[in-house]
């Protein structure tokens, strides 16, 4: 009797694969690992090293991901324009920037009860 491998091998290789059709389908993705890229990642960091998101709702938490605010689908000028950066700690990034740009707007709901993205729909 043999047993599935513990050890994530078959994780690692998903992942490895997952990557590959990432990079064939999107190669724009190449320019996260250009030195352009890596030096304005790091004068956004420094520039603000706090994460963006948390600040405006009174959290303090370092920034370790910056994020492009409008998307830039491999727009050369958007993808290294300083202006259109923001830092975010992993958790923002990894899930509510995320869920920001697969629907197409923000859920934060403003002190008077309405959503505050005037993309929401309520707000058309």
């Amino acid at each position: 009797m043999t047993f599935a491998s513990t050890n994530g091998d078959g994780k690692r290789e998903r992942g490895r694969r997952h990557d590959a059709r990432r990079r064939a389908l999107k190669p724009w993705r190449a320019w996260y690992k250009s030195a352009r890229w890596q030096a304005l990642r790091l004068a956004q960091l420094s520039k603000q090293p706090l994460c963006e998101r948390c600040w405006e709702s009174g959290k303090v938490t370092a920034a370790t991901v910056v994020h492009h605010r409008k998307k830039h689908e491999g727009n050369e000028v958007l993808f290294f324009d300083p202006a259109n950066l923001a830092s975010s700690c992993a958790p923002c990034h990894d899930a509510t920037e995320q869920q920001i740009e697969r629907r197409g707007y923000s859920t934060a709901i403003g002190v008077d009860g309405w959503p505050i993205d005037p993309n929401h729909p309520s707000n058309r």
